[in-house]
């Protein structure tokens, strides 16, 4: 009986453990799933090392020179110039002026009248600049020369006197001769005669003082016109008409100084500096070629004028006169200018315009081939470029023809072995 009520319940399970395989069923993980999603995931991986495969290569090829250093070599420029600036023994840089130049005033103050003149003009010496108000200068003058014909008709009356007074004197002189006349009378008539003569002298000195007042009116009044001292070009016009002008340029608190700037343009020359050090290799009159920035394309001949006589210690520079031999109307003063001194003797050259290729003489190779130079390109690469020497080498320059124009980096002593297409890396 007991046996037959327990085999039944070895057939039923309890309710709690029925909820236990529940839970753990829950728990397992689906492998299924997991083997069916993993060729994705291999693929990002391996797109991933490609990524980064590449960045690497090209972070390689980017800073392969620094990763494995280059030959180092020296470089140099292809140079363009004319056969002045390939001569030149020293450059320097100044500015253009007028070796006759004036700001033009007045010798006395006053207001301005009228300037007939503007800037640009050309004048010639004598041609009035500005008149300053005169009318009572004008006013004196009339004066004057009233006093001076008063003065001739005073002493045209006393040459009448005196005429009649010698007269009187030569009448006395026979009658006193005859005895018909006294010593007192003869006496008087050789008294009035010296004075009468007398006062001629005096009425012709008074004539003498009043046209000399005359002039000294007159003078006043050239005095007012205020004239060029030279020929040349009006490069200025320091005033206006109504403005008040003063001698000696007090400056504008107290007036204007001057009324026009006039300079002579066909005497130009450049003011420039020259250091101390370099002073030796120049001579008085020493070719030079000056180059106008404002006038490209244009050189002028140019000769040393002057060396001043007088140093500056604390810049250890003297300053130095350049004359231009060829100005012309497109160089006016302050100009900014550049002085390529020539060797003595090598005036032919200056202010020549043909230009020509030169090449470092240190670039220039032969072999078999002929002449040839590297030529250094942006990548830095090398390329042989055929030359042909056209002149004598001058101051570590060859004139050449050839394929460089003028601007390119060359290799100058450049180390054997080097061939065409090599990689290399300019100094520093």
């Amino acid at each position: 009986m007991t046996l037959a009520q327990g085999s039944p319940s070895r057939g039923l399970q309890p309710s709690g453990s029925r909820s236990l395989r529940d839970e753990l069923e829950a728990l397992r993980i689906d492998r299924s799933r997991r083997r069916g999603g993993g060729w994705f995931s291999r693929l990002l991986v391996l797109l991933l090392l490609a990524g980064l495969g590449t960045t690497a290569g090209l972070l390689g090829w980017r800073y392969r020179d620094q990763l494995r250093p280059l030959p180092e070599v020296k470089t140099d420029t292809v140079r363009v110039m004319t056969q002045g600036q390939a001569r030149t023994v020293l450059t320097v840089t100044g500015y253009l002026e007028s070796r006759w130049q004036a700001s033009v005033g007045a010798k006395v103050a006053g207001r301005i009248e009228s300037i007939p003149v503007e800037e640009g003009m050309q004048v010639r010496k004598g041609d009035v600049l500005a008149i300053i108000e005169h009318a009572d200068l004008k006013a004196s003058l009339l004066e004057r020369q009233a006093a001076v014909e008063q003065a001739k008709a005073e002493l045209a009356d006393m040459e009448i006197l005196a005429e009649q007074k010698a007269r009187d004197l030569a009448r006395e002189r026979r009658l006193f001769a005859q005895g018909a006349g006294t010593q007192a009378a003869l006496e008087a008539a050789e008294t009035e005669d010296r004075v009468a003569r007398a006062r001629v002298v005096s009425r012709q000195k008074a004539v003498e003082l009043a046209e000399a007042r005359v002039r000294e009116a007159e003078e006043a009044i050239r005095n007012m016109y205020i004239l060029a001292p030279f020929d040349g070009t009006v490069i200025s016009k320091d005033a206006e008409v109504g403005e008040t002008i003063m001698p000696g340029g007090m400056g504008l608190a107290s007036g204007r100084g001057s009324v026009a700037t006039v300079a002579d343009l066909s005497q130009l020359e450049v003011d420039t500096d020259v250091k101390e050090d370099s002073l030796g290799a120049l001579r008085k009159g020493q070719p030079a070629e000056v180059v106008v920035d404002a006038v490209p394309g244009k050189r002028y001949r140019g000769e040393l004028r002057e060396i001043i006589p007088m140093g500056d210690r604390s810049r250890g520079i003297v300053k130095v006169k350049v004359k231009i031999l060829d100005a012309d109307e497109r160089l006016f003063p302050e100009l900014s200018a550049t002085v390529n001194f020539l060797p003595l003797g090598e005036e032919a050259h200056a202010g020549q315009a043909s230009q020509q290729t030169y090449l470092p003489e240190r670039a220039l190779l032969r072999d078999a081939g002929g002449h040839y130079a590297w030529k250094l390109l942006p990548s830095g690469e090398v390329r042989r470029v055929s030359v042909e020497p056209d002149g004598e080498p001058r101051e570590g320059l060859v004139p050449i023809r050839g394929a460089l124009e003028g601007g390119e980096t060359v290799v100058v002593d450049p180390p054997p072995g080097l061939v065409e297409g090599a990689r290399v890396r300019a100094a520093m």
